[in-house]
């Protein structure tokens, strides 16, 4: 059974930005593929201060950002 969770707080919020930037980044640089409309998942990354200017370098910068905030690596836990 699936449960349905809702976001609602300023914090959960940002925390599934960052996830989705992470995740279209990954999608993006693993397959090539664009991710998103409009807006490239790199333009979003260089919102939150990234300095890389390619894809690779911006999911690498956006990993370790997620790291240094939330204090664990990005990815399933166990």
């Amino acid at each position: 059974m699936q449960t349905l969770q809702a976001i609602d707080t300023p914090e959960g919020i940002e925390h599934f930005r960052i996830c989705a930037v992470i995740g279209a980044l990954r999608v993006e640089v693993k397959t090539g593929m664009k991710a998103s409309r409009g807006v490239s998942a790199l333009r979003v990354a260089q919102m939150y201060g990234c300095p890389k200017n390619t894809k690779k370098g911006a999911l690498a910068w956006m990993e370790d950002f997620y790291e240094a905030t939330y204090g664990w690596a990005y990815g399933p836990q166990s």
